[in-house]
């Protein structure tokens, strides 16, 4: 029986992210919230509309995600320059601990996923990836070096 694409996208996803939360059982993270730890990360100091984005998560995701973040002091909402329309999101002291730790369980599941590849298939992969999410997502997905 030859797997499908999709039947091996679904397989590998459900893998990776039932690993990379076995890594951070400890933390009692709930469904999204490694992802926007990651994505903070690099965009600290962000609007809620672009960690959707970022994300790929419904803003009404986003919403209920932060608020948990915000009630365990991992992130706080704040206006900058007076602007009351948009609240920009940081992470607090914890969450930037927590973000690490984030970061470091997805590098270790990644090191693992890719551990018998080499260094031209690891680059083959990520930008065929990359070009299959361009094809899904058109130019909401960030095109670089496809």
């Amino acid at each position: 029986m030859e797997l499908s694409y999709h039947y091996l996208l679904l397989l590998n996803h459900s893998i990776y992210q039932k690993k990379i939360y076995e890594e951070l059982e400890e933390l009692k993270l709930s469904v999204g919230q490694p992802k926007i730890f990651d994505f903070l990360k690099d965009h600290n100091g962000c609007i809620q509309k672009e960690i959707a984005v970022g994300c790929q998560i419904e803003p009404a995701s986003v919403t209920s995600i932060l608020l948990t973040m915000e009630k365990k002091g991992f992130i706080e909402r704040r206006s900058i320059n007076d602007n009351r329309r948009s609240h920009y999101v940081f992470l607090t002291e914890e969450g930037k601990k927590i973000a690490d730790l984030v970061r470091e369980a997805m590098i270790r599941v990644e090191e693992k996923v890719l551990e018998d590849f080499t260094e031209e298939e690891k680059k083959i992969l990520i930008n065929l990836l990359k070009k299959a999410n361009y094809n899904l997502l058109g130019d909401t997905f960030i095109k670089e070096e496809i």
